[in-house]
């Protein structure tokens, strides 16, 4: 940071310098005029003071020229004025009295003559003194001041602009040592201050995300755990030999069920993993929607039959375009999840409808329900309701129906209470 400070300063004074620079011959030539007006109006000063003193007092010419000339102007008589440079009608209008001024704009000089006493007196700049120097040394002055205090006030801005860049390279080095609890003050409203927003808020999404990878690293780890445990002890008892076939059947189905469990819970982390992964649908066919819900409410016939489930079924006769296997999965989980929520002898309604370019389903049961917050909940990954976890399950089924419906660029609702059932409607819009 500190080179890149050292190049602000170093570009703006650089820059200020060739501006300087370039701006010399329009300074020089504004200020030539000035400063020949200036000249002549001290030249005529000063020989109206010499023909004054003259009156007023008895010096002579010779003393009252000594007298007269300062470090600015050199007076002096002039011995012989046919070798100056003057035109005729000037000489006339010396010798007439009057106060003459000449400049010479190729040579940079500027001199005033008149006659006193019979002597043509002479004020002029001293050799060293053109008007060129005089300008030059104004303008270059005026530019020497203007670059000083430009520098400094460049190397203050400069330190003001580089500091906030300086504190936010600080802190992306402390998030890529896994710091995500840093955040910069800032009270900057330009675009320096939008990226410390920006990356303010990108330090909180940050710690959101690896909060969330530990939550998913422990539950995933909770949810192998249980059924390795169960796997562990059941297989360890199937190892006496005074167990009675009865016991050694149920403990070996025990087995097969949890083994079951585990092989649906890495397919459903793998599938949720590779969809969340997935930005769009790629395989997308023409299928019977209707036909693809009453296909799903078969395949679960036997959950459902065992708790003497009813279903009330109305659909639509829907054609609809997309992914068809993925939906499957959607329909499957919301009926499972209906069935397993459900009390015996209950009752799940399943609608589809469609209206205009949207297509609406939706399924209810009359099970135990859950409670709004449970409700904003209910598609994280590996939530479950405290009463649910009575219920056989991983906590992704939800989680993958949600990421399905959104890459289908759709949309999910659950309306529930407590003792009454749920409702999960989803919106899907139809594809030319």
């Amino acid at each position: 940071m500190k080179k890149l400070n050292k190049k602000l300063v170093f570009f703006f004074i650089a820059l200020m310098i060739i501006s300087s620079a370039l701006s010399f011959i329009p300074s020089a030539i504004y200020y030539n005029k000035g400063a020949i007006k200036e000249i002549k109006q001290n030249q005529q000063s000063i020989a109206i003071s010499i023909l004054e003193l003259r009156q007023k007092t008895d010096l002579s010419v010779e003393e009252i020229v000594k007298i007269m000339s300062n470090f600015m102007q050199n007076i002096y008589i002039i011995e012989d004025i046919d070798f100056m440079e003057i035109s005729n009608d000037d000489v006339n209008r010396i010798k007439n009295q009057e106060i003459v001024f000449l400049s010479n704009s190729q040579k940079h000089t500027a001199t005033t003559i008149f006659m006193l006493d019979g002597f043509y007196i002479g004020i002029g700049l001293y050799p060293h003194d053109s008007i060129f120097n005089m300008v030059a040394s104004r303008v270059v002055l005026t530019l020497l001041c203007y670059v000083g205090i430009g520098a400094v006030l460049i190397i203050v801005s400069a330190n003001r602009v580089v500091r906030p860049i300086i504190r936010l390279s600080g802190a992306t080095q402390e998030v890529a040592k896994g710091n995500f609890d840093i955040q910069i003050e800032n009270n900057s409203k330009d675009e320096v201050g939008k990226l410390i927003d920006n990356f303010n808020k990108m330090t909180k999404e940050l710690k959101s995300i690896e909060y969330l990878r530990k939550d998913f690293i422990s539950s995933v780890s909770h949810e192998f755990k249980t059924p390795v445990a169960s796997i562990q002890g059941f297989a360890k008892l199937l190892q006496n030999n005074d167990l009675t076939e009865e016991e050694r059947q149920e403990y070996t189905q025990i087995i097969i069920e949890e083994t079951s469990r585990m092989s649906k819970l890495s397919s459903n982390i793998l599938n949720l993993s590779r969809l969340e992964n997935q930005e769009m649908i790629g395989n997308k066919t023409v299928f019977s929607l209707d036909e693809q819900i009453r296909k799903s409410i078969l395949l679960l016939e036997p959950e459902w039959s065992k708790k003497n489930i009813e279903f009330d079924i109305e659909l639509d006769s829907v054609q609809f375009k997309g992914d068809e296997e993925l939906l499957q999965q959607v329909w499957l989980n919301l009926l499972s999840n209906a069935i397993k929520f459900s009390y015996e002898n209950g009752i799940i309604t399943v609608r589809l409808y469609e209206i205009g370019s949207v297509v609406k389903v939706k399924i209810s049961d009359t099970g135990v329900g859950m409670s709004e917050e449970v409700q904003e909940r209910i598609f994280e990954k590996f939530y479950k309701e405290d009463s649910a976890h009575s219920f056989e399950g991983s906590g992704l089924g939800l989680s993958l129906v949600k990421r399905i419906v959104d890459l289908c660029g759709g949309k999910i609702y659950v309306k529930s209470s407590l003792g009454r059932g749920s409702t999960f409607t989803i919106e899907l819009t139809m594809m030319e």
